[in-house]
């Protein structure tokens, strides 16, 4: 098998692979070729020929393909005095009093009575489980009589992976997967009550059984969850695929990292179920984010409000040091003075203003020492006129910063990239191209713009319109000029892919067999339900390492039109040499999105539906290049205030798991 089917397998079937892992942190090399490194962790090959593979290598010790990190997330030993505190008796309705003998020291749970229907105890709190997580007990049967270790009987007891918060009475809860033990000794693995699995295990023993579940994705490339049963210490299980990751539970304790409710459920007497716990994976998580305090808006941010008083969003950050070593971020956002509402209708214009702030290292922001452009810094003020007096191509919107560092990681370069109008009569609206702007210059330097963008239409024909502009440099020093993603509208105005195209040092197409050197970079139909409805604005960060480069790119994603989620795709390639003529494919995160627009990050403080993410911006910390700084932009409808715009910083660490 060659490199590239090996590292696909892998990630289509491995557990935890690198998807789930950013920056690689590795330890010293243990000898072998490749500078004694495990290039790839998940991929089946002994990279550094030292007859040590993947896991089993000390170099991935640290890796997410191997941790086995966890975090606890519920833990149940049958003791406290109030059960239903924490669990909810099932059926509802047909109150039952368990039996909680000690055997052997422990406490278990039993006495599933009366026996004319199933009972059981259902978790109130739904446990995280979408990124990996294990979830384990203790059986025990303690009087067979009636029943044999070759088939079910009418006393049992196990362990429930379920949706339900309730059955029943007379039926058992619905099980995404549960693993039971009979009166006899027989232990059976079921999902909706069809068998799966089973053993005969001792009677009047202790029996550990272990449920293991991991994301992957299917052939479909569709997030699924895969299970793996242990009982006793031994496999009974392998790769089993549980449920679709969209059908898990995405509300309460759910609410960030979808999971499933756990229960005890048992018939009559003489089985017991042990002390339960739940794990979360505790590696790298791209679902989880550290929420800032400093909410930016365009009045905290002191634009001038005759260009941004009816909208302000689709920021663009960058982060450098300064002469006094500080941090310092640029941001840059896109303005109105009218609403993007009154777009499917008219023409809106947009301008774009500049903002700078310093901070100390591994410092926030501030909310009142920001440094602004006031009025636009590209653009007019105002830039939009609904009675048709302005120019309908003197949009310009969607900006992406590109900071070039130093060795000490200090500013040397900011580069500016934006979509602008483009359209040559009346009649058209939303034609735009790109223009790619170095230098930058602080918030009080204005931009004018050239005769024509820098990419426009006619150089792309596939793509109507170019939106969205993001640069990745080809090289560590960005000598050898750029990748520029974009936005590709087509025809119908939809928006369902990404492309890129090569920019030389000088800001100028490159070209190979005379047309643009233009790549396809991800594509919604092949995405999965999460990109159904479309995608747009890609934000990519990028890291060479020793062993290669990674390339994360966030996008934004929808399943149904309006309902605009953070996506997340990756790709690795160890040739960086290739790079120049080449962009490794990205791969999607196994959980996308990874923040939905109906998560509690997205709608906090709305009062109604009208609550929406509107751009995402990723940047990672000068003074921390593994800690990266996120810019969710989200318009919502508050009481007594009307539709206003927010910017929230949020935060994550790609170090190490």
């Amino acid at each position: 098998m060659s490199r590239a089917l090996a590292v696909l397998a892998a990630l289509l079937i491995g557990g935890c692979s690198w998807l789930n892992a950013p920056e690689r942190n590795l330890v010293p090399p243990d000898g072998g070729i490749n500078d004694g490194i495990e290039l790839f962790c998940d991929d089946g090959l002994d990279d550094d020929e030292d007859l040590a593979f993947d896991c089993n290598d000390s170099d991935c010790a640290e890796e997410p393909a191997c941790c086995e990190r966890r975090a606890p997330t519920l833990s149940e030993d049958w003791t406290a005095p109030n059960l239903s505190a924490g669990w909810t008796f099932a059926p509802t309705g047909a109150p039952w009093s368990p039996l909680r003998p000690s055997l052997d020291g422990t406490t278990f749970l039993g006495g599933f009575l009366p026996d004319d229907s199933p009972r059981a105890l259902v978790s109130k709190d739904c446990v995280s489980l979408a990124l990996g997580g294990w979830v384990s007990t203790t059986l025990r049967a303690t009087d067979p009589t009636g029943c044999d270790a070759t088939a079910a009987c009418d006393r049992y007891a196990g362990i429930v992976l379920t949706v339900a918060t309730d059955s029943t009475p007379g039926g058992k809860l619905l099980d995404e997967l549960a693993v039971t033990l009979h009166a006899g000794g027989l232990i059976l693995v079921t999902q909706s009550d069809f068998e799966v699995a089973r053993r005969a295990v001792a009677v009047d023993e202790n029996v550990e059984v272990e449920i293991e579940l991991r994301p992957t994705l299917d052939d479909l490339n569709l997030p699924i969850m895969m299970a793996e049963v242990t009982v006793a210490g031994e496999s009974l299980l392998e790769d089993f695929p549980v449920t679709a990751t969209s059908n898990l539970v995405t509300t309460g304790d759910c609410g960030e990292i979808p999971g499933l409710h756990v229960a005890a459920q048992g018939r009559g007497d003489g089985v017991y179920v042990g002390p339960v716990e739940t794990e979360k994976q505790d590696c790298a998580n791209p679902s989880q984010f550290d929420e800032q305090s400093a909410i930016l808006n365009g009045s905290n941010l002191e634009f001038t409000p005759s260009w941004v008083a009816a909208y302000v969003g689709s920021p663009a950050l960058a982060s450098s040091r300064n002469s006094v070593s500080d941090v310092q971020w640029d941001l840059i956002v896109e303005g109105s003075n009218d609403g993007p509402e009154l777009e499917p209708s008219t023409h809106v214009g947009y301008a774009l203003g500049h903002a700078r702030v310093a901070t100390d290292p591994g410092g926030n922001w501030r909310l009142d020492t920001w440094e602004s452009s006031g009025s636009p810094k590209v653009g007019n003020d105002p830039p939009s006129c609904l009675d048709g007096s302005c120019a309908s191509n003197r949009s310009v919107r969607e900006p992406h910063l590109l900071a070039e560092w130093n060795a000490e990681q200090e500013l040397r370069d900011l580069v500016l990239s934006f979509a602008r109008g483009v359209v040559t009569s009346s009649a058209e609206r939303d034609l735009f191209g790109i223009q790619i702007v170095r230098p930058v210059g602080g918030p009080s330097t204005s931009i004018t713009l050239t005769n024509t963008p820098t990419v426009s239409p006619n150089d792309i024909p596939e793509c109507v319109s170019l939106r969205d502009p993001a640069l990745i440099p080809v090289d560590p020093e960005a000598q050898q000029g750029d990748w520029l993603l974009f936005t590709c509208v087509e025809g119908a105005g939809t928006a369902t892919e990404i492309h890129a195209v090569r920019i030389s040092r000088a800001l100028e197409l490159i070209y190979e067999g005379g047309e643009p050197m233009r790549r396809v970079v991800l594509v919604a139909s092949e995405l999965g339900p999460f990109a159904a409805a479309g995608i747009r604005s890609p934000e990519p960060v990028i890291s060479f390492e020793e062993d290669g480069l990674r390339l994360r790119i966030w996008f934004l994603a929808q399943s149904v039109p309006g309902a605009w989620g953070v996506a997340l795709a990756e790709a690795r390639t160890h040739d960086t040499s290739a790079f120049e003529f080449e962009l490794p494919e990205p791969v999607p995160f196994a959980v996308n999105p990874v923040l939905r627009s109906d998560s509690t990050l997205a709608r906090s403080g709305c009062f109604d539906d009208e609550c929406n993410i509107t751009g995402i911006a990723v940047a990672p910390r000068a003074d921390d290049p593994s800690r990266l700084r996120f810019l969710l932009a989200r318009r919502l409808n508050l009481p007594g205030v009307g539709r206003t715009d927010q910017f929230i910083p949020l935060e994550q660490t790609w170090s190490k798991p």
